[in-house]
Order: C-alpha cells, then structure tokens, then sequence
C-alpha cells in the first residue's frame, strides 16, 4: 500500500466517523422541508420519462462529484493544520 493509499483510506475513515457523529447530532429536518422534498420528488416522478432521466442523472453527477470533493477538502484541511503546528514549533 503506498503513503497516498494509506492517507486516503484514513481520510475515508475520519469522514465517515464524522458524519456518522452528525447523524447522531444532525435536527431533525422541519415538516415544511419534508414536504418540499415530497413535491419535488413527486414532481421529478410525473416528469416524462426523458426529462426525468436528465434530471436523475444530474443530481446523481452532482453527489458523486460532493463524494469527490470531501476526500480532497479534508486532506487539505489536514495539510493546513500540519503547517500551522509546525509553523508554530518554529517560532
């Protein structure tokens, strides 16, 4: 296993021991957003097939590519904190 294998398993890791504190921590969402959600998948359903596939597949794309970007904001977020603490054993 290389160092970047290594450090991005322990990346998945922490952000999945994260979100699960979130989960647990997270409100509850208001019966005003429950029914926003129930409208729009109500509507997406009632879309005709060609446009629902559309929309399927950019909100599909869209999650994938957040999926991709927390790894990567995290490791940096990491990396920023490595620097600030050795910037601070050198002062």
């Amino acid at each position: 296993m290389t160092e970047q294998e290594l450090l991005d398993m322990f990346i998945q890791e922490r952000i999945n021991m994260l979100l699960a504190g979130l989960a647990k921590t997270k409100p509850k969402i208001s019966q005003e957003e429950h029914n926003r959600m129930i409208q729009a998948e109500s509507f997406i359903r009632d879309l005709p097939e060609h446009s629902r596939k559309l929309i399927d597949g950019y909100i599909n794309q869209f999650t994938d590519w957040l999926a991709e970007e927390e790894p990567y904001l995290y490791q940096q977020g990491f990396l920023d904190g490595v620097r600030a603490v050795n910037y601070l054993n050198s002062i």
